[in-house]
């Protein structure tokens, strides 16, 4: 009875999702959606989120003998709790009209699962109460009442939903112990420096560079090319595209650019004229980060690398980071800097101001901001001190 979500490959860049069903058979309403969500520009990883929820959504229904048209509101309840089962067992098929189980030993569902959940559903059902509004559905009305409304009542219920939020841990006790949660949370001028000298290739120094310097997704600087750096004016353009051959993607499609400093561009600038990248720049590649030594030359560099890269700079540094944390750092110490909400939101991409307050709002009191942090200028005075060091051994990044 489980369903499976499987990738699909057009091409060396092109991909889609579909849900399977136990026979192998595509599930046509999910495949149908997915499409609708991939027309609609939904981000890729949220995407599959969305796929891998209706799919565990299927599974359920079809293990008590219904189909994803015939929802309630007390089998999604029921669904809920079964979730946990589903997570722990990792996805191995229910027992058939699973309608109880044990759960003394199983964790809860966390409210962001809850909303990503919710919000899954809702996109779902939606699509199928526009798609096909005099077709044979069966929801949560009578069958002399079905059509565009034959989902309304079950999705008004879903929508009246909300996750119970946390008091803002930030907000309350101690504020110097707060202040040091704070601090403790971003990397370090001094971090990022052993996470630079830790690369051996100029690109991949370049790259924690641009992160720690502009707070991009890993996404958006994979898919970066020659042509979104604008030396002149000191900016990079975000520019969302679908046809990187890594199949990066910026999130959104709202083009935004992102002042930067000198140094950054003269790392950039060191990096494009360096002998690494020659070959690249000889085969005509337009994207910053690409291969450069092996496989395809020119060829955008791909996420796998970017995770490689990362777990092999942990194990040299013992520095505990993901791709993630720069973005956080970034935005920490462009608040605490003095920049105002509107500006870090459109700085990071945000589709909207209050994703950044939802995030950030302890930053943005008057305690916070008398931290003071300068991080990208201490950096640049650190690597300009190392530049100057005779010393450096064939090892480290030969720019610094």
């Amino acid at each position: 009875m489980l369903m499976r979500l499987v990738k699909i490959r057009y091409s060396d860049t092109a991909v889609s999702w579909t849900v399977l069903d136990h026979d192998g058979g595509t599930v046509d309403p999910l495949r149908d959606w997915i499409v609708h969500l991939e027309e609609t520009n939904l981000s890729p990883n949220t995407i599959v989120a969305y796929a891998r929820h209706m799919a565990r959504l299927g599974s359920y229904l079809n293990a008590i003998g219904k189909s994803v048209y015939d929802i309630s509101v007390s089998d999604y309840d029921h669904f809920l709790q079964w979730l946990p089962y589903a997570l722990s067992a990792k996805d191995e098929p229910p027992p058939e009209n699973l309608v109880t189980f044990d759960a003394r030993s199983l964790q809860k569902l966390s409210p962001s699962l809850k909303n990503q959940l919710h919000l899954a559903t809702k996109s779902f059902y939606r699509y199928l109460q526009g798609r096909d509004p005099f077709g044979h559905v069966r929801g949560t009305q009578s069958q002399h009442h079905q059509g565009l409304n034959s989902y309304k009542p079950f999705l008004e219920h879903i929508n009246s939903r909300r996750t119970t939020k946390q008091k803002d841990r930030y907000l309350r006790g101690d504020i110097g112990k707060i202040q040091k949660q704070v601090t403790e949370k971003r990397l370090s001028p001094e971090s990022v420096l052993l996470l630079i000298k830790a690369c051996h290739r100029l690109r991949d120094a370049f790259l924690v560079t641009l992160l720690y310097n502009t707070g991009m997704r890993i996404g958006e600087a994979l898919g970066l090319r020659h042509t979104d750096i604008d030396l002149e004016d000191k900016i990079i353009w975000i520019i969302p595209r679908d046809d990187n051959e890594n199949g990066a993607r910026a999130k959104g499609q709202r083009v935004r650019a992102i002042p930067v400093m000198d140094y950054l561009l003269d790392m950039y600038e060191d990096f494009i004229t360096s002998d690494e990248y020659q070959d690249a720049f000889e085969a005509g590649t337009e994207y910053v980060f690409c291969n450069i030594q092996r496989g395809s030359i020119g060829r955008a560099l791909s996420r796998s690398y970017a995770e490689n890269l990362k777990n092999y700079l942990k194990q040299r540094t013992a520095v505990a980071f993901t791709w993630h944390h720069f973005r956080h750092t970034h935005a920490s110490e462009a608040i605490v800097d003095g920049y105002g909400l509107l500006e870090v939101a459109d700085r990071l991409g945000h589709a909207s101001p209050q994703t950044t307050m939802d995030f950030y709002k302890h930053l943005f009191s008057h305690e916070m901001r008398k931290l003071h942090l300068t991080g990208p200028e201490k950096l640049e005075k650190r690597l300009e001190e190392f530049r100057k060091l005779p010393h450096i051994t064939d090892r480290g990044v030969k720019w610094i």
